[in-house]
C-alpha cells in the first residue's frame, strides 16, 4: 500500500493528475480511512477545480487527523473558492494555530479578508507574510491592492516597485500599478503601465480595459473603444466594459452605437441608475426625447426620489417645450439636494426661458458662488445680465470665463453676440470666428476641410481663385453675400457655394464668376472664406457697413410670370410673413398665427402672403380670409418668393429669411421683433431703422411675445401709408 501511495505522489509531483488520483482512489479502496490519500485526493480534486469534492475529501483527512496544518490551509483555500470566506477565514486561524510561519496560508488569509473588505486585517496578513517571504511578489502586489483602496497611494506604488524588480514581467502588477496612477492623474504614466501589462500577457482582458479608460481620459476615444473591444473578447460580456465604450462612442458623437453599446450594458444591469441616465442622454442626442423621457420615468418608478433622474428628467422635459413641468421636476430635484451646482444651473437656464431673469440670476449667483472657477456659470450669468440689460456687468462675466477657460467657445461666442449687438463690431468680429467651435451651432457639424487657406482678408487676391461658402440659415446668406463684390473688386474670381434654394435668385449679384450649390463638387480654387467671416476680413464697424443698394433681383421670365399672376394692381400691395421655423428655440416669442396678423388687413392694401409652409390651425383660418391671397407651394424657390416681392409696394414680416430678401432688393420692409434681447444680434438695441437695409423700419416688442402694441403701430402706420 506504501508503494502504491508513493506512486501516486510521483505522478502528482509530475503533474499526472489521473494518474495519481487513480492511486489516491487505489489506497483508499484498500484503507478508506488513509489519511494522507484523503487529503492528496483533496488536492487533486482543487487542482482539477472540483471544489466541493475538495473540501469533502481534506475535510475527512482532518476528521481523522486535526493537527494537520497543511490539509486546514488547503480546506481553506477550497472553501475560499466555493465564496464560503467565514468557513476559510476559521480554517486558516487553524492552520496558523499549529504552524503559525507558514507565508502562503498568511497570504491566502489576507486574500479573504481583502474580498471581505476587511483590510486592515488584510493588511497585516499580508505584511506578515512579507516577512517570512521578502520576495513573494503576490503577497506584495496584493498588499497594494489594499494600500490603493485605503488611497495609500504612495504605499502602493512602492510595492509594485518593488514587486516588479523581481519580476519584470508580472503582468498583474504593471495593470495594478496603471490603476494607482490613474487614480493620482498621471494618466500619461499609467497608459505606460497598462501597455507594459499588454507587452507582458496580450490577451489580459482587465488591462485592455484599463488601457481604454485612460485613453479616453486622455482624448483618445477612437483608441479606446478598439481597447473596450479587446476585452469584451476577452473577459466576455460586461455591463462596466459596455458602458465605458458607449461614453467613448458618445465623445466620437457616433450617438446610434453609443446607444447600442448602453443598450447591451443594460441587458445585463437592467436597474443600473447610471447606465439608465446614459440611455436617456443618448436618446436626446439622437433628438428621442419622447423615448428619452419614457426611460426616465421608468427609473422615477423604481427611484421617485432620486435627485439625479429628477434632474435629467428636467432637461429632458425642456427639450420637449414643456417648461413648468421641466420646472417643477428641477424644484423637486433641489429640495432633495438643495446646493448642487448642476441642478442650480439647470433651473437658472429654466428660469430664463420663462423670461423669469431675477430668479434666473439668483440661481446663476449661487452656482458660481460654489464654484467660483467653472467657466459655464460665469457664461450663464452673463447671458442672464444681458436680458436684464445690465450690459458691462455681462461682458465682465464673459471676461471672467474666458479667464477661467480661455477656449471656451460658448463664452466667447456670446461675448461676440453682445459686442455686436451694442453695436461693438470692432470687438465683436473677432469673437464672432468663435462659432466653429460651438457644439450646439449648426455650422460646428458643417465644418469641413476644404483644402485651401482661410482668406482672413489681409492676403493680395489679384490673380487667385476665392471660394465663398454659405454658414448658417437662409437669411445669413442674403445678407452676406453683398460682400462678394466687395471681394471681385480686388481681382479675385469669385466662386460662390450657396444653398441650392438661393441658386437661381443668386445669379443675380455682381461680381460672381461661379455659382455653386451646397453639396455639389467643387471647382479648384486657391484660397477660401465663410460668408459670415467677410466682416471680420474687411474690418467692417457699423459706420462702414456696405450699402450696395438693391443688390439681388429675380429674372426677368420670373417678374413677367408673378405679375401676370398676380394681375392689374388696383390697390397698394403689401406681402406678408407672419411666422417663421416653428422649431426655432425662440419662435413662441418672433412668430404669430395668422388670425393675429389679420389684424392689420384692411381695404385700402391688397393683401398676399409671402408663406411658402403653413401651421395647421393658420391654413384654417386663412382659407375663410378672402382678402388675403395665397401662393403656398407655387413658391418653388426663393427667386419665385423674390418675384413675387417684387410686385409688393411694401413687405411686413417677422424675422425671417424674407426679411433680408427685401432688404437685398431693396423693397420697403417692416420687420417685426421680438422683445430687448430676444431679437437677434443684426436688429441691434433700441433701433427703429437698420444699417444693413436703408429701406428697413423696425418693430420691437415692448414685452417679450406680446404683439399687441406691434400690430396697433403697424395698422396706424398703414392707415398713414394709405393716406400719403
Amino acid at each position: 500500500m506504501a508503494t502504491l501511495f508513493d506512486e501516486g505522489i510521483a505522478f502528482h509531483q509530475n503533474g499526472q493528475l489521473e494518474r495519481a488520483l487513480a492511486a489516491y482512489e487505489g489506497v483508499l479502496r484498500l484503507m478508506p480511512r488513509h489519511v494522507e490519500a484523503l487529503h492528496h485526493t483533496g488536492i487533486v480534486a482543487f487542482q482539477r477545480g472540483d471544489y466541493p469534492a475538495a473540501a469533502k475529501f481534506i475535510g475527512a483527512a482532518l476528521a481523522l487527523s486535526p493537527d494537520m496544518g497543511a490539509a486546514h490551509g488547503n480546506l481553506g483555500n477550497a472553501l475560499k473558492e466555493l465564496g464560503r470566506y467565514d468557513e476559510a477565514l476559521a480554517s486558516y486561524a487553524r492552520a496558523l494555530a499549529l504552524q503559525p510561519d507558514d507565508a502562503d496560508t498568511l497570504y491566502n488569509q489576507g486574500s479573504v479578508l481583502q474580498h471581505l473588505g476587511r483590510y486592515d486585517e488584510a493588511l497585516a496578513s499580508f505584511a506578515q507574510a512579507i516577512a517570512l517571504n521578502p520576495n513573494d511578489i503576490d503577497a506584495l502586489n496584493n498588499r497594494a491592492v489594499v494600500l490603493h483602496a485605503l488611497q495609500r497611494n504612495e504605499e502602493a506604488l512602492a510595492d509594485l516597485d518593488r514587486a516588479l524588480a523581481l519580476n519584470v514581467g508580472f503582468a498583474h502588477a504593471h495593470n495594478n500599478r496603471g490603476n494607482v496612477l490613474k487614480d493620482l492623474g498621471r494618466f500619461e504614466e499609467a497608459l505606460s503601465a497598462f501597455e507594459f501589462a499588454l507587452a507582458a500577457a496580450n490577451n489580459f482582458g482587465d488591462a485592455w480595459y484599463n488601457r481604454g479608460i485612460v485613453l479616453h481620459v486622455l482624448g483618445r476615444p477612437e483608441d479606446a473603444v478598439a481597447s473596450y473591444d479587446n476585452a469584451l473578447h476577452l473577459n466576455g460580456e460586461s455591463a462596466a466594459i459596455w458602458h465605458n465604450r458607449a461614453l467613448a462612442l458618445q465623445l466620437l458623437r457616433n450617438y446610434p452605437e453609443a446607444l447600442e453599446s448602453c443598450e447591451r450594458a443594460l441587458a445585463l444591469q437592467p436597474d443600473n441608475p447610471e447606465i439608465l441616465r446614459h440611455r436617456s442622454r443618448l436618446l436626446a442626442q439622437l433628438h428621442r426625447h419622447d423615448a428619452a423621457l419614457g426611460s426616465l420615468e421608468q427609473m422615477r418608478a423604481q427611484r421617485p426620489d432620486d435627485p439625479k433622474t429628477l434632474h435629467l428628467r428636467s432637461q429632458t422635459l425642456r427639450e420637449l417645450g414643456q417648461l413648468d413641468a421641466a420646472l417643477a421636476s428641477v424644484d423637486r430635484a433641489l429640495a432633495l439636494d438643495p446646493d448642487r451646482y448642476e441642478f442650480l444651473f439647470t433651473r437658472g437656464s429654466l428660469l430664463r426661458s420663462l423670461l423669469r431673469y431675477p430668479e434666473a440670476l439668483a440661481d446663476f449667483d449661487k452656482a458660481v458662488a460654489q464654484r467660483p472657477d467653472a467657466a459655464a456659470g460665469h457664461a450663464d450669468r452673463g447671458i442672464v445680465l444681458a436680458d436684464l440689460g445690465r450690459f458691462e456687468e455681462a461682458g465682465a462675466a464673459y471676461d471672467r470665463a474666458l479667464a477661467i477657460d480661455p477656449d471656451f467657445a460658448i463664452a466667447r461666442w456670446n461675448r461676440a453676440l453682445l459686442r455686436l449687438m451694442l453695436g461693438d463690431f470692432a470687438a465683436g468680429w473677432p469673437d464672432y470666428e468663435a462659432r466653429w467651435n460651438v457644439e450646439g451651432l449648426n455650422v460646428f457639424h458643417e465644418k469641413r476641410d476644404l483644402g485651401a487657406p482661410l482668406w482672413r482678408g489681409a492676403e493680395p487676391l489679384a490673380g487667385k481663385t476665392i471660394l465663398l461658402h454659405a454658414e448658417q440659415g437662409l437669411g445669413d446668406t442674403l445678407q452676406f453675400c453683398r460682400y462678394a463684390p466687395m471681394v471681385a473688386e480686388q481681382g479675385a474670381r469669385v466662386i460662390l457655394e450657396v444653398q441650392p434654394s438661393l441658386l437661381p435668385l443668386m445669379r443675380s449679384l455682381p461680381g460672381i464668376d461661379g455659382l455653386v450649390a451646397k453639396g455639389d463638387p467643387l471647382p479648384p480654387f486657391d484660397l477660401q472664406c465663410p460668408l459670415m467671416s467677410l466682416p471680420l476680413a474687411f474690418g467692417t464697424r457699423l459706420d462702414s457697413i456696405p450699402d450696395p443698394g438693391a443688390y439681388l433681383k429675380p429674372g426677368a421670365a420670373k417678374l413677367a410670370q408673378w405679375a401676370a399672376e398676380l394681375g392689374e394692381k388696383t390697390r397698394p400691395r403689401v406681402g406678408l410673413v407672419w411666422s417663421g421655423n416653428a422649431h426655432h428655440r425662440l419662435d413662441r416669442f418672433r412668430s404669430m398665427s395668422f388670425l393675429a396678423a389679420s389684424n392689420l388687413v384692411s381695404d385700402g392694401f391688397e393683401f398676399v402672403s409671402l408663406q411658402k409652409e403653413l401651421r395647421p390651425l393658420d391654413k384654417v383660418v386663412l382659407g375663410m380670409k378672402r382678402n388675403v391671397r395665397h401662393f403656398g407651394e407655387r413658391l418653388a424657390d426663393f427667386e419665385d418668393t423674390a418675384a413675387l416681392i417684387a410686385q409688393m409696394d411694401l413687405v411686413i414680416t417677422v424675422d425671417t429669411s424674407v426679411a433680408h430678401m427685401a432688404g437685398a432688393m431693396g423693397k420697403p420692409v417692416w420687420i417685426l421683433l421680438a422683445g430687448g434681447t430676444l431679437a437677434d444680434w443684426r436688429w441691434l438695441l433700441e433701433r427703429g431703422d437698420s444699417p444693413w437695409y436703408a429701406n428697413a423700419r423696425l418693430y420691437r416688442q415692448e414685452v417679450p411675445g406680446d404683439w399687441t402694441p406691434v400690430l396697433e403701430q403697424l395698422k396706424t402706420d398703414l392707415r398713414a401709408l394709405a393716406v400719403n
